[in-house]
């Protein structure tokens, strides 16, 4: 199954249901038609009965505080499965990837730091894995994404044009096409203002071969007329993930409303979940802000340049509906919650970072025809990657921010078969 991965430029320093699944007979929702587009409604009550709701068991964790270097990852920036059960992971601080056996045991490394052939630039990532186990590995550092072949030839790359503008999320079709967001940089004083961001497929040597959206261009990160950054935090955003054979789901984050569409592009289904929004307060924001100056003495940031970062910081008046989505098992979709700062335990507020932790442990689950079966809690400081079968691979963090790559088991799955 596909990977995706996100790269957000908010970085402190830069009427019945088709089918007969168990249950249907209990879903609270509607469905209707409208012109050939299937409504899909559905209410707050679980599709889930008692003892259906699927559960998460622990499998393996990859990954040592200390020892063995090989077992230690700085930044994962994403993980894939090849088609043989490795598991390949980009360290973006170390600037290299790793590849283990499906144990959990360490086979290579690939890659290291710098800007030649067979070497990475700050910020590479996501890894995502196209046809016949190519690896392709975007590098923002150098400007260009590799393609790495499973069967021994050369590595091959393409460059990026920034010109064009900054790709803000990477995803993968199940037949192996590479898809990109691309968001122009609106840089002060260009002539012209780009109001639409674009996703699209591109081929392995970087021409764009479809147009999949133009969506309205998200609101949280823009220049203002000085050319200083504005960060607009909890704004709306643009959210959207490959699914099922090649089709797209695509929705604005600030209502719990997914417009599904095929792979010929074309709309088939809403599916909608009545979230209310919840307003931003003033007590989110100064834990929010607390945190960042936090963030910012640790990393030895000036005191002059902090507050210079952090008069770059704005807030919007709602939590967004959600924050992103994920692909599951049997045809089902992840969406995750967001975190309000508030909300939190004070365990949870003591290792709190707004730059890896806007999303909450709470994922609503929907299957395969846009029912809302339940909700399902991740381990606190789990973000899942990618599902392989009824596998889950993620990244876990532990108290002290190291991290590791933990794989779990979706337990359950019979139960809405």
């Amino acid at each position: 199954m596909r990977s995706t991965w996100m790269w957000i430029p908010t970085l402190i320093f830069a009427a019945a249901c088709g089918g007969e699944a168990g249950g249907a007979a209990d879903w609270a929702g509607t469905v209707e038609d409208s012109a050939g587009v299937q409504l899909v409604k559905n209410s707050l009550t679980p599709l889930w009965g008692e003892g259906d709701a699927w559960v998460l068991e622990d499998v393996m964790t990859i990954g040592e505080a200390a020892g063995d270097p090989d077992y230690q990852f700085g930044q994962i920036a994403g993980i894939v499965v090849t088609a043989d059960g490795r598991i390949v992971l980009v360290d973006q601080q170390a600037q290299h990837l790793k590849v283990f056996d499906p144990a959990g045991v360490y086979e290579q490394t690939i890659g290291q730091a710098g800007s030649g052939p067979g070497e990475f630039g700050p910020g590479v990532g996501p890894v995502l894995i196209g046809r016949g186990d190519t690896l392709i590995v975007p590098d923002l550092g150098n400007q260009r994404v590799n393609i790495l072949r499973s069967d021994g030839s050369e590595p091959a790359d393409f460059r990026m044009s920034f010109e064009q503008g900054i790709p803000a999320r990477w995803d993968i079709t199940e037949t192996g096409d590479l898809v990109y967001q691309l968001r122009a940089l609106n840089l002060p004083n260009t002539e012209q203002r780009e109001t639409l961001d674009l996703i699209a497929t591109v081929s392995y040597t970087g021409e764009i071969m479809d147009t999949l959206l133009t969506p309205a261009r998200g609101e949280s990160f823009t220049f203002g007329d000085d050319g200083q950054p504005i960060r607009m935090i909890f704004a709306p955003e643009p959210v959207w993930s490959m699914v099922g054979d090649d089709g797209l789901s695509f929705a604005v984050n600030d209502v719990f409303r997914l417009s599904m569409y095929d792979a010929l592009g074309t709309l088939n289904r809403i599916v909608s979940v009545p979230v209310e929004r919840k307003p931003v307060t003033d007590a989110d924001i100064e834990f929010f802000m607390e945190t960042v100056d936090r963030l910012l003495e640790e990393q030895g940031v000036p005191p002059e340049q902090a507050e210079i970062v952090k008069s770059t910081f704005n807030f919007a008046e709602f939590f967004p509906a959600f924050l992103q989505m994920i692909p599951g098992p049997e045809g089902s979709l992840w969406v995750q919650r967001v975190q309000e700062p508030t909300g939190m335990t004070a365990e949870e507020r003591e290792t709190w970072n707004p730059l890896l932790d806007l999303g909450a442990s709470e994922w609503d689950i929907l299957d395969a025809e846009g029912r809302y079966l339940g909700a399902l809690d991740m381990p606190h400081r789990f973000q899942p990657v990618t599902f392989e079968g009824d596998l889950v691979y993620g990244i876990w963090r532990d108290e002290f921010d190291v991290q590791y790559v933990r794989v779990m088991r979706v337990v359950g799955l019979e139960a809405t078969a």
